[in-house]
């Protein structure tokens, strides 16, 4: 995640907290006007009305009637493994959507988007999937969700040209929203192509179409249609349905034109926004036009001229009445409407020429007959006119996924412990680039696979699976977690965790020291639940049994070059040299001086011999750096320094070396040696650490004792010599790694051990 997109989250979290009072207020006085009880206004603010069910739960999130509409099949099939739970946020998709609520499914308003709204009803619910549709995108939910380990996915995507450009402006913050979410399913490549625009890595969206293809035709009441029916007989009639602002006076137009030739024509109008139905009455009666208004509790009379159908919920009605339609949004630039719910009751549908949010389902309409695109209003009349008796449309073909199939999608989504909530956490609270940072960095991504793990701390990179700290004290305390600390801070942290905050956790140690511990260091391994040694020496400083699991090396990552000459070329190295590297820290414990002491006299012998050095020297190891650089200069360009790299270009840099020199004077462990043996370079290495373990004396490199400039020098001198030493050397280096040495393979024990800790404990006989 970049600076600026955390950045624009809070932003946005602050701006939300500040306004969060006003916006809960307006909210409740909305539902209540609506008739909303008391009790479901808390809702919005997260206090739930409805206790969680057992097991696991899917958290599925629409807006509109539609939205929610089309989302009932998934609904339904999800609760063939899962229970359900459905949010909208008005009060009329709450009672559409509660009266045809599958089984194992019940219904709530959806949290506001206000930090504790969202925690409150996250800690409640604890949904093991949330499922947003459309064009739902609320960074707090999001984000919350994804920091429990909550699978986030969004289904039937689609977003307006217009909603597009304004998350454009909002880069940082869509961006943000973009890394959280697991799987996009899209309607349509336009919706797709802009998500990926916002930040949504590629792999992760998929164009299926739109799961309104399959949600059933809108229901109609029997005793009301039937009333209908009667009271129009067999008058003939047309609908303008989910009309905007300026398409009224588009319709009526239209339908004085038709009135023409068949006076006892009726309009049906029903406006997209109910509300608005007050308004549109005066403005036709104005006009002249017999106007009934259905939200008045009005009839149509053999007078009427225009019905207006100015309430909720009940186009199933009008559609089922209609042969021929105008489907409104489509003169006002809004995209247009879904053409299916008419056409899948037999109507035909006529648009205008705004329909970028249904272009797949209206093309295939047009391709069938049963649909028709006008360019301008005036056509609206003689488009309209063949409809009125024709007979029914066929029935649409399948245009979209079968919600049996998304609902497999996400609920291996559910499964992927990538996703889902973490029961091993692995923290790296240092800032500054070191072994062990390298080593979580590289193990936690390939874990993730097979376990919920999470690192946490400052300054990982983003495609680390990550907890953020500051969420650690409300992790739930039901789970039992494993703690894997590498570092006495870690530890402390983890005894904090589970003695002060009561979290269920085993807490975990890896020592990788070869000397005694202090008291203070004992004193925590002492009240660990395990501890790992990454080599024999190292458990035998250990007052206690340790599992010894010896760090592994990425042989994907950690590879020889495929052309040296190349890559040598591309990191600006001298291609035809030989190369000599010293990697990791400059100070006096890495030896760094000793391998400046052996090359000196060897650049002499071998003029195509150069030296790099690279790493990083702390503060109080400067005047030690400055000291070599000067020691070094003789030599000129043949004895370079290097800056630090991030810690995944460091792979190219080892397969670039002829040799690899570690010539450490005290080492815990010491990862470099296997780093360059996998990129098939032969090591001269000292007798510390673990190197004695690593290292194959005279078949992967050599070995010699620690402190001694003269025995370094003498042992790098035949591979400066030999390209043959170097070339047997190094496969023998790049074999002996992959058979012993793999990052996989140290996964792989890392988790078994995880997995045992994770074990409920044995009943008491």
């Amino acid at each position: 995640m970049s600076l600026a997109a955390s950045v624009a989250f809070r932003l946005y979290r602050g701006a939300v907290t500040a306004l969060g009072p006003i916006v809960t207020r307006r909210d409740a006085a909305k539902l209540a006007t609506a008739g909303v009880s008391t009790e479901r206004l808390a809702e919005r603010e997260g206090h739930a009305s409805l206790p969680r069910p057992d097991g696991p739960l899917v958290w599925l999130h629409a807006v509109s009637v539609g939205e929610a509409q089309s989302i009932l099949g998934l609904a339904a099939a999800l609760g063939a493994s899962h229970e359900i739970l459905i949010t909208t946020t008005s009060a009329s998709s709450a009672e559409i959507v509660a009266s045809r609520l599958p089984p194992r499914a019940r219904h709530q308003f959806a949290p506001l988007d206000t930090v504790p709204a969202v925690e409150r009803f996250l800690e409640h619910w604890r949904p093991d999937l949330f499922v947003l549709t459309e064009s739902e995108l609320w960074p707090n939910q999001i984000a919350a969700a994804a920091a429990r380990g909550i699978p986030v996915a969004l289904v039937n995507a689609r977003l307006s040209d217009r909603s597009l450009a304004r998350w454009r402006r909002l880069r940082p913050l869509a961006s943000h929203m973009m890394d959280r979410l697991g799987s996009v399913l899209a309607q349509d490549r336009r919706t797709a192509e802009g998500l990926v625009a916002l930040g949504l890595p590629p792999e992760r969206v998929e164009v299926t179409g739109t799961l309104k293809s399959a949600a059933p035709a809108p229901e109609a009441d029997p005793t009301k249609l039937a009333d209908l029916r009667e009271v129009l007989g067999s008058r003939p009639l047309w609908l303008a349905a989910s009309t905007h602002p300026g398409e009224e006076e588009i319709a009526t137009a239209a339908h004085h034109r038709l009135r023409d030739d068949r006076p006892d024509l009726l309009l049906l109008l029903v406006p997209r926004h109910p509300d608005r139905g007050p308004a549109i009455a005066e403005t036709l009666r104005a006009e002249g036009w017999a106007v009934a208004r259905r939200g008045a509790g009005e009839r149509p009379g053999a007078e009427t001229e225009i019905y207006l159908a100015d309430t909720l919920g009940e186009m199933g009605l009008w559609y089922r009445l209609a042969r021929a339609v105008f489907l409104g949004g489509s003169f006002a630039p809004l995209g247009g409407h879904n053409p299916l719910e008419p056409v899948a009751l037999g109507a035909r549908v006529v648009t205008g020429p705004h329909i970028t949010n249904f272009a797949d389902i209206f093309n295939a309409l047009f391709a069938e007959g049963s649909a028709e695109r006008i360019e301008d209003p005036a056509a609206l009349a003689r488009s309209i006119g063949p409809l009125i008796d024709a007979p029914p449309a066929p029935k649409p073909q399948a245009i979209g996924p079968r919600p049996d199939e998304i609902a497999a999608r996400l609920t291996a989504l559910d499964s992927d412990p990538a996703f889902t909530d973490p029961v091993v956490i692995a923290p790296n609270l240092k800032r500054r680039l070191s072994g062990v940072t390298a080593t979580i960095v590289r193990l936690v991504p390939l874990q993730a696979r097979d376990i919920a793990i999470r690192a946490t701390g400052p300054a990982l990179p983003a495609h680390v699976p990550q907890i953020p700290l500051a969420l650690l004290p409300l992790l739930p305390r039901r789970t039992r977690r494993v703690w894997h600390a590498r570092r006495n801070t870690e530890m402390v942290a983890g005894l904090v965790l589970k003695h002060v905050l009561r979290k269920r956790l085993r807490l975990v140690f890896t020592s990788a020291s070869q000397r005694r511990h202090t008291g203070f260091t004992k004193g925590l391994i002492a009240r660990m639940d395990a501890v790992i040694a990454t080599s024999e020496k190292s458990a035998a400083y250990l007052d206690r049994p340790a599992t010894v699991i010896r760090h592994g090396i990425d042989t994907e990552g950690f590879a020889p070059a495929a052309d040296r000459a190349v890559l040598r070329d591309l990191l600006g190295l001298p291609r035809d040299a030989i190369l000599v590297g010293c990697y990791g820290r400059i100070r006096g414990s890495k030896g760094t001086d000793l391998f400046v002491e052996a090359m000196l006299p060897l650049l002499a012998d071998h003029p195509r011999a150069v030296a790099l050095v690279m790493g990083r020297a702390v503060e109080k190891d400067r005047r030690f750096e400055a000291d070599l650089h000067a020691r070094a200069a003789a030599s000129g360009e043949r004895f370079r320094f290097l800056p630090e790299v991030p810690v995944e270009a460091m792979a190219d840099w080892y397969a670039a070396l002829d040799l690899f020199v570690a010539p450490q004077r005290w080492e815990g462990f010491g990862l470099t040696p296997l780093e360059a043996m996998a990129s098939g370079v032969p090591v001269v290495a000292t007798r510390v650490g673990a190197f004695e373990e690593l290292v194959a004396d005279g078949r992967t490199g050599t070995l010699v004792p620690p402190d001694d400039a003269e025995a370094l020098s003498r042992a790098i001198a035949p591979y400066l010599a030999d390209p043959d030493l170097r070339t047997r050397h190094g496969a023998a280096a790049r074999d002996h790694v992959a058979r012993h040495f793999t990052l996989q393979g140290e996964a792989d024990a890392l988790v078994t051990l995880y997995r045992d800790l994770l074990k409920p404990p044995a009943p008491r006989t």
